[in-house]
Order: structure tokens, then C-alpha cells, then sequence
């Protein structure tokens, strides 16, 4: 058995539909500090998470997008799934600076090094 290096977040709700999107969060800060190689992908609806802006000034939900640049600071990867953005036609300049656009998602995933969890 090969031992875990990688670990991969998918997020496929809307920021604020429920907590899922910020546990994503957490895993990801929390195996990042543990020496893993992090990943965190938005996909369906969940893209709406890495949207610039999302939370901006919020008061009661919290600043999303703050919170998303402080991952990218710590060294993990973000992205959003093209297929999504192609779908609700949003572009890069639509996202949040430094999360990139991942074209193969389930590419990312299927390896025996890897630990994957879907939210």
C-alpha cells in the first residue's frame, strides 16, 4: 500500500447553503499542516465559492473570499472546474486571484497516494 502524500477536497455546494463549503476549508488547512500536498476543488454549484467577492463585508455569513486567499497563502491549491464555469459562463477574471481552473477534475483523484473527499 503506498502511503498518503496528497489530499484532495471536491466542493460541490454553494457557498452559505450550508457548512460543507467552510469544513472544506478546514480539512484542507488542517492536512496541509500536516505536510500534505493540498488540493481543494470547486465543482457544480460550489464554484460559486471561489467567485470574487463571495461574502465580501458580510457581517453574519463571514468573508469567504478571505478566507479562500488565506489557503492560497498557506500553499494549497485551489481551482474550479471548467465545465461549470463554461456552463454559467464565468470566466477567470470571475474568480477569486490565484485560484486556477482545473480542466481534467477526476484526474486529480485517482491515484494511490492520494486521499480524496467529496463535500
Amino acid at each position: 500500500m503506498a502511503s498518503l502524500s496528497r489530499f484532495v477536497i471536491m466542493v460541490s455546494e454553494a457557498p452559505y447553503s450550508s457548512l460543507k463549503p467552510y469544513t472544506a476549508l478546514r480539512y484542507a488547512a488542517s492536512a496541509r499542516k500536516r505536510g500534505l500536498e493540498t488540493r481543494v476543488i470547486f465543482y457544480g454549484d460550489g464554484i460559486f465559492c471561489v467567485k470574487r467577492g463571495v461574502g465580501r463585508g458580510s457581517r453574519t455569513v463571514g468573508d469567504f473570499e478571505s478566507k479562500v486567499r488565506g489557503l492560497i497563502r498557506e500553499g494549497i491549491l485551489v481551482q474550479a472546474c471548467a465545465a461549470p464555469m463554461r456552463l454559467y459562463s464565468l470566466g477567470e477574471e470571475d474568480l477569486i486571484e490565484g485560484v486556477s481552473v482545473a480542466e481534467d477534475v477526476i484526474a486529480h483523484t485517482l491515484d494511490e497516494q492520494t486521499r480524496v473527499i467529496w463535500l
